[in-house]
């Protein structure tokens, strides 16, 4: 008796769990700057098969956290530069201002959205207050970069404009910045809990500008902080 097909559905759970199983490995340093990755190791090593993986490993590669060169295979990629964080942040700069821009079309709307966001953020930052990001913390350390990343990914939400959520899609500034956080000891959650709160405040006092003002603060002062602990 022919076996039934795999549903779609079926297909990418998997697929999205063996990349989450890879984040983690990655950012741990399980997975080592600049080593090379076997799908059919992995495979082995996860108990799947290798579509899933080769699967996540694409997805892998637009984020920048592995690379592909032909006839080499996949390498895990070296922590971003100085340099090629600062450029991140300068992305950020022009995109993220815009986006609340759009996003304010709908403020009645996002404003409720992005103050649950912001509490989930909040308790995120609370689990971590005070320790240095290492292996033995990055569970929780990552559960609050994603809080943290899900605030403004409800913004872009409510843009409503697809090129821009693409765009963000592929921006994943919060996994840099956790690796680097795990790799270097770096913990901005009191900062950057309080500078969300100032964006958040001018949306629920429905002012476009003073939200924009304070999005470009607040990732002005990400780009400081992070660059500024690079060079040390």
């Amino acid at each position: 008796m022919a076996q039934p097909k795999v549903r779609p559905l079926e297909r990418k759970v998997l697929r999205d769990t063996v990349y989450e199983s890879l984040v983690d490995m990655l950012m741990s340093n399980t997975l080592a700057p600049e080593a090379p990755l076997s799908i059919d190791g992995l495979a082995s090593e996860l108990a799947v098969s290798p579509t899933p993986v080769r699967e996540a490993l694409v997805h892998l590669e637009r984020t920048g956290l592995v690379t592909r060169a032909p006839l080499r295979g996949y390498r895990v990629a070296p922590p971003l530069t100085r340099d090629q964080i600062a450029q991140l942040c300068d992305v950020r700069l022009i995109l993220e201002p815009g986006a609340l821009a759009l996003a304010f079309r709908r403020v009645d709307e996002l404003a409720p959205a992005l103050t649950k966001a912001h509490a989930k953020h909040a308790k995120a930052g609370a689990a971590v207050a005070g320790i240095i990001p290492d292996k033995t913390t990055m569970n929780a350390y990552r559960e609050y970069m994603d809080a943290d990343w899900a605030f403004h990914n409800t913004i872009f939400g409510f843009t409503d404009n697809v090129y821009v959520q693409n765009t963000a899609d592929q921006l994943p500034a919060h996994l840099h910045r956790l690796r680097q956080s795990v790799q270097r000891g770096i913990n901005d959650s009191k900062l950057a809990i309080a500078e969300h709160a100032a964006v958040l405040k001018a949306v629920q006092d429905h002012d476009l500008q003073a939200a924009q003002q304070a999005m470009f603060d607040h990732i002005a002062g990400v780009k400081e902080r992070a660059t500024h602990d690079e060079e040390d």
